[in-house]
Order: C-alpha cells, then structure tokens, then sequence
C-alpha cells in the first residue's frame, strides 16, 4: 500500500513525544521510530489493533474499521493521516 500524503505532526500528550510524519511514512512507523511503544498486526487499516485515542486534530481515515462514530475521537495509526496538527492520547 503507498502512503502518499502531506507530512503532519502528532503530539502525544502522555508520552511527551511529538513526531514529524513524512509524506511516505506511516504515523505508525514515525510513533514506533520515536520508541513510543504501539500494538500493530495487518498495517492495512482492517484490524484496528493500532488504534489510538484522538484527542484533537483532523484525520484523514483511510482505514476499513472504524466506525463513523469512532472516527472523531480514534485514529488507525496505519494508514491514516493527520492534517495539519494532531494531538494523541499515548
């Protein structure tokens, strides 16, 4: 799967992390980069084991689990993307 997109900063507010994702890397690999310790299994947006509490921010959903409900206050660290800013609950 390409991960084609504008890079975006996430700031997870318990580890005290912010990470720089690239336009070709996954928030998954940048928050695993930055040794923030993340569940993952499929890395294809259908399994949701690498879902994260949204705090604030705009997320664009790429994934296939989340329902519609969910899509405000969760992220698949996966394959979707934050625009802009995105505040993290890790």
């Amino acid at each position: 799967m390409s991960l084609l997109g504008e890079p975006f900063t996430a700031k997870c507010l318990k580890s005290g992390t912010t990470v720089e994702v690239g336009g070709t890397q996954s928030l998954l690999q940048a928050l695993l980069d930055a040794g923030v310790p993340m569940d993952y299994s499929c890395e294809g947006g259908v399994c949701g084991t690498c879902v994260v509490p949204l705090v604030s921010g705009e997320v664009e959903h790429l994934d296939e689990f989340l329902m519609d409900d969910e899509k405000e206050h969760s992220i698949i660290t996966c394959v979707s993307r934050g625009i802009g800013e995105i505040e993290l609950d890790v």
